[in-house]
């Protein structure tokens, strides 16, 4: 019986990142109550002591990595008492055809380093890799939208290595509806929320954005067609919230905060984004801060109330539509919150056909309907949606099975 565990793992600057990090953390506590203690290291993430990512595919050889590897363990042990039982690994999607061997890489240097200071067994994890005949690499995490037929047909010929892989309907996340529920108890958000409590039903919209390239873009055209559906709700006796995210247009956010102060709060806009404070912050290429004419609103929002998401989640009987861009939806659809997907973006198939895949995969299961075929005449609590598996426990099992083993 495993009685102590903790996990750790290379640093990552995205927040999506960092938070599918943290929900693999609360998977694997999910079975505290299971005679296993789980301490939840916050600093779980060590540095790269030569300043950029860990990955093979970056060095010019495997000695190089592998030194840094052990420099980077070196560091993280001379302040970390508890030797962790897991060690976690997560792949960018950029990176996605250097993945695997990244992933068997560090693996690797990990399983080396352990070995050479007799500190025991570790797990290794990899999380939103890909199919490949892993050597070092103990539990594989692979999301089914990512996965070619051919890879699928790779998988079912080899039963070693469907062993180790698991795959996934959906992504790994950081919600519960706990926190959900947390968020939605504190008393500035039950204040601000206060009139949509009214015994309506609900819909949120949830905005997606952009991203560093071109394949991904939420205009102005795609912000006027969201709109003007949130007032068709509205007419439907909705109450009607509207929120944006880091990756949301500065354009776009402007528009919907102007339509909604137009429409006399029928329809309310709550920024979620980080306000720029300083010049450098408020630079074009510091896209994920806002800047722009209503500043000083926004940061009055902030201070008065933070960041609404994911409180607004609390409301009974509502409606949360994602656009379709962003994968949050996994999270509400697994959270067991009523989930439309919205195809409003422009999203480039040949370069991001996973946005595609995914929403699809997802509505033909019946986890969550396109926004499209939502005519409001079924309130959200009707609408009698599946639950979608929670991925972050289902892999901590397949982890926890690997730490029994012998």
């Amino acid at each position: 019986m495993i009685r102590h565990m903790i996990a750790f793992a290379p640093s990552t600057p995205k927040l999506g990142e960092f938070n599918q990090l943290r929900g693999v953390l609360s998977g694997l506590m999910h079975f505290c109550d299971k005679g296993m203690h789980f301490a939840y290291n916050l600093d779980m993430c060590f540095e790269n002591v030569a300043g950029m990512p860990l990955k093979r595919h970056l060095y010019a050889d495997d000695e190089k990595f592998e030194r840094d590897v052990f420099r980077c363990l070196d560091g993280y042990f001379s302040h970390h008492l508890l030797v962790p039982k897991v060690f976690v690994t997560i792949c960018s999607p950029e990176d996605a055809d250097d993945a695997a061997v990244n992933v068997d890489a560090v693996c690797r240097a990990v399983k080396n380093y352990y070995a050479a200071y007799g500190i025991g067994r570790v797990v290794t994890v990899a999380v939103n890799s890909s199919v490949y005949n892993y050597r070092f690499a103990d539990v594989v995490h692979v999301c089914g939208h990512l996965m070619s037929e051919e890879k699928r047909q790779m998988l079912e010929a080899d039963a070693k290595l469907k062993k180790k892989i698991f795959v996934s309907e959906g992504i790994i996340h950081n919600m519960s509806r706990v926190f959900i529920r947390q968020k939605f108890g504190q008393p500035k958000i039950q204040k601000v929320l206060a009139a949509c409590r009214n015994g309506r039903p609900n819909v949120v919209f949830v905005l997606g954005g952009r991203v560093a390239g071109p394949e991904i873009r939420l205009s102005l055209n795609n912000a006027e067609n969201i709109f003007r559906r949130a007032q068709q709700l509205a007419q439907r006796n909705y109450n009607v919230i509207i929120v944006n995210g880091p990756r949301t247009p500065n354009d776009v956010t402007d528009y919907f905060y102007e339509q909604s102060v137009a429409s006399g709060e029928k329809i309310r806009f709550y920024n979620s984004k980080q306000v720029g404070r300083t010049n450098e912050e408020c630079q074009s290429e510091k896209w994920r801060i806002y800047s722009g004419r209503y500043e000083e609103v926004f940061l009055r929002q902030a201070v008065e109330f933070g960041n609404i998401y994911p409180g607004v989640l609390g409301l009974e009987n509502t409606l949360v539509v994602h656009t379709f861009d962003s994968f949050s939806y996994c999270e509400t659809a697994a959270c067991g919150i009523p989930t439309a997907i919205c195809r409003e973006a422009e999203v480039d198939c040949t370069v991001r056909p996973d946005c595609y895949r995914l929403a699809d995969q997802l509505t033909a299961a019946g986890y969550a309907i396109d926004f499209a075929d939502f005519d409001a005449g079924t309130e959200p609590r009707d609408l009698k949606l599946k639950v979608l598996p929670n991925v972050n426990f289902l892999l901590a099992e397949k982890i926890i099975g690997r730490l029994s083993e012998v």
